[in-house]
């Protein structure tokens, strides 16, 4: 399926049914690993470091995208109306065709699962039917809600998904296989609630007065920002910053900012060969010691750790 997308810069076969795609022309870069399970079902692994996602071209009206977000955040805008985000955790299911806009990672990273589904090829195959899975039954529930539903993180969800991303390779295709229906049989006995029924989507006058905030902080990592003259220059107040930022993106804007400087970091210790010093001072540290103790907290190693345990994506 994703042999024929625009986006692909670099294939590499890893095996007979894994396949890797490189992607670097989204201003970032991704990682996609994709891992054919069954005739029509694809396992994807997606890690990207971009605030944009990659272009596919047209979105085929067969598929159906069922999407795990481990970290990170996605967002997009739906048939022109509304912003819905998926958050770490969060499991969506939507239809490949899904009227979507002005999508993107708006903490500058994401990782995640996806699987992609051509309900075509894959009704085909008996052993859904022997599982009591019916895709087609899955296509109606959706269209009833609208052709997408978005689940919060939940216990359930959490063990499902969880154990898709550490898979002894020696057992990785038939552990999939396994998820697969599983996460299928959870979705087939799920009553689906349309996303205007719960607090998962926002105004978009609100979404693009917080984008544009979020943009001008991501241009100004080496400063301190001051917030109160922030929320001034966006006309808005800054008790509604705070509120309407958390609600938003899931953490306070200070929180953010922090962490989207220690992200910025990664992506500089990965791809260049500027000092540890150099890297401090271009997200607002002034004392390495510093930025290498907030590094070594969030990440759970130094940033030296790091640049020489980490294998570039070239």
């Amino acid at each position: 399926m994703l042999q024929d997308s625009k986006i692909v810069t670099v294939k590499k076969v890893l095996s007979q049914y894994e396949t890797e795609y490189r992607i670097k022309d989204m201003q970032g870069q991704g990682l996609m690993d994709c891992v054919d399970v069954y005739p029509g079902v694809q396992v994807i692994y997606n890690h990207f470091q971009s605030f944009q996602t990659p272009e596919h071209g047209v979105y085929d009206a067969n598929h159906i995208e069922i999407n795990h977000c481990l970290r990170g955040k996605y967002e997009s805008l739906f048939r022109q109306k509304y912003y819905a985000y998926l958050g770490e955790g969060d499991l969506s299911i939507s239809k490949w065709s899904l009227e979507r806009t002005d999508d993107g990672f708006p903490f500058g990273y994401y990782e995640g699962v996806e699987i992609l589904i051509d309900v075509r090829e894959a009704r085909r195959n008996q052993i859904f039917a022997a599982f009591h899975i019916d895709l087609d039954e899955l296509e109606k529930k959706l269209a009833l809600n609208g052709d997408i539903c978005i689940m919060r993180a939940t216990s359930q969800i959490q063990h499902i998904c969880l154990e898709m991303y550490e898979i002894d390779n020696g057992m990785k295709l038939d552990y999939l296989k396994i998820k697969v229906l599983e996460l299928l049989l959870f979705l087939q006995h799920n009553d689906f609630e349309f996303i205007h029924n719960q607090r998962k989507y926002y105004p978009r006058n609100q979404i693009e007065t917080m984008k544009a905030l979020k943009n001008d902080l991501s241009m100004h990592l080496s400063e301190n920002p001051d917030f109160d003259k922030l929320a001034e220059q966006y006309h808005i107040n800054i008790h509604t910053l705070r509120k309407a930022f958390k609600e938003i993106y899931g953490m306070p804007i200070y929180q953010w900012f922090k962490e989207y400087r220690l992200e910025y970091s990664m992506k500089l210790l990965e791809e260049t060969d500027l000092s540890i010093i150099d890297i401090a001072n271009q997200i607002g540290y002034s004392n390495p010691s510093k930025y290498s103790a907030a590094f070594s907290k969030y990440m759970d190693m130094t940033p030296r750790q790091y640049r020489k345990s980490h294998i570039r994506m070239e």
